[in-house]
């Protein structure tokens, strides 16, 4: 009956790591937030879904063909690659330090592993090793933690090197795109605290024209992680002036600077308005940047090219017009009014080249003016606000005696669009 019993759980563990390799295979983006890895490109998710795809694909045919046999031999192969990711786990604690998802992940493969130990001893073919073979185990373990330990430092200094090497590698990965419109998110975040989102930010790829829409905060250091240098943006665009939308337009701006020594400041669009944000990060950063110009020199850091200059575009009240703002090497750029009352003006982009097109909303109400210039697109970003968990936070808040705050998430809902709306938008649109 036991074996019984750990036969199945055996095969369960099969199955779990059956999810985890088809996730990878049709679904590595999600799975790459979960394991807190950032593929580069192409490569960067050719590598989940082969080796990650591959090593849980195998595991489960292992864990789950040992179960149907009753044959211990099969679940040694399992049994030993969990063995080495928990060595390597705690490897990682006493030289990283530990995280909690860290600590959840081991408690986990060391469920896995115990089921799998198990099920080998008691199944009737079980695989005998003696007090040597475990000896020489034992040892082998102990030699590489020890050895991890004695040489921490060189091996932290050996990996840092190896680490940034790779990272400046895969900044490689925006100049191998073929030609063509490519975007992404750089920050999906809301002004409610998120440890993993940035806020709003979208960059869209043109050809060889980098643009980034919106600079909410954090999305400066994620576009450094997704290895989009900010060093190439040829502008930065801005919906509306919202806080969670330009509070790190100022990091932006001098990412662009150091990062390529630009003579000339970056060039910020947007509505009227547009101006006086620009002004005042340049003033905000104006210390700071003459700070960088006297340590690093005047080559590495163009006094002239620090801080961002303002494009200002016109867009009167009533006005459900569209107009160019960019045109350059086959790109065009456009602005339309959207409904985010009372801010005003708010504008959504549209993106169009070589037959391509992409539009990205800002925050909005359901806007007819949007559906309209999204006709027919490849992409929307559109935004997407979730009524019903604002609705929960708004209670809770009201509850815990914070009326400021339960009157705010009572109003939110009234100037951004549902989920399910902005689906219908797409779909009334035709977008691709």
């Amino acid at each position: 009956m036991i074996q019984r019993v750990l036969r199945v759980l055996a095969g369960i563990a099969g199955l779990v790591f059956a999810v985890l390799g088809i996730s990878f295979l049709f679904a590595p983006g999600g799975q790459a937030d979960r394991f807190a890895l950032f593929p580069a490109g192409n490569a960067g998710y050719n590598t989940l879904r082969g080796d990650f795809g591959g090593l849980f694909l195998g595991m489960a045919i292992f864990c789950v063909t040992g179960a149907i046999r009753a044959a211990a031999r099969w679940l040694v192969v399992p049994a030993s690659f969990l063995v080495l990711i928990v060595l390597g786990r705690l490897t990682s604690f006493l030289v990283d330090g530990p995280s909690p998802e860290a600590r959840q992940m081991l408690g986990v493969e060391i469920v896995l592993l115990a089921v799998l130990l198990l099920a080998i001893r008691s199944l009737r073919e079980p695989v005998r090793l003696g007090f040597g073979a475990w000896g020489v185990i034992a040892a082998l373990l102990l030699l590489v933690v020890g050895a991890g330990i004695v040489f921490e430092r060189p091996l932290g200094l050996a990996f840092s090197r190896r680490t940034v090497t790779a990272g400046i590698q895969q900044q490689a990965w925006v100049s191998r795109l073929p030609d063509g419109l490519h975007a992404g998110l750089c920050g999906s975040g809301s002004p409610l605290a998120d440890p993993t989102r940035s806020g709003p930010c979208v960059f869209v790829i043109a050809g060889k024209h980098l643009y980034v829409v919106d600079s909410g905060e954090g999305s400066a250091r994620k576009l450094d992680l997704m290895a989009v240098q900010p060093a190439n943006i040829d502008a930065v665009l801005l919906t509306h002036f919202h806080s969670d939308h330009i509070a790190d337009l100022g990091e932006l701006m001098i990412e662009r600077w150091a990062g390529s020594s630009h003579l000339d400041p970056t060039p910020v669009y947007g509505p009227q308005g547009v101006e006086k944000v620009v002004e005042g990060f340049n003033r905000a950063y104006e210390l700071d940047s003459g700070y960088r110009a006297a340590h690093h020199g005047p080559v590495t850091m163009p006094p002239s090219g620090a801080g961002g200059v303002a494009h200002v575009f016109n867009v009167p009240d009533g006005s459900d017009a569209m107009q160019k703002i960019i045109e350059q090497d086959g790109v065009t750029v456009s602005a339309f009014p959207v409904n985010h009352s009372p801010v005003r003006p708010a504008v959504g982009y549209r993106f169009d080249y070589h037959g391509r097109s992409i539009v990205i909303s800002g925050d909005t109400a359901p806007s007819p003016v949007l559906e309209k210039y999204a006709h027919g697109v490849d992409v929307l970003f559109h935004e997407g606000l979730q009524t019903e968990m604002v609705a929960i936070v708004r209670d809770v808040t009201a509850a815990n005696d914070r009326p400021s705050g339960a009157k705010i998430m009572a109003d939110i809902p009234s100037y951004h669009t549902r989920p399910e709306d902005a689906a219908r938008i797409a779909q009334a649109a035709g977008v691709g």
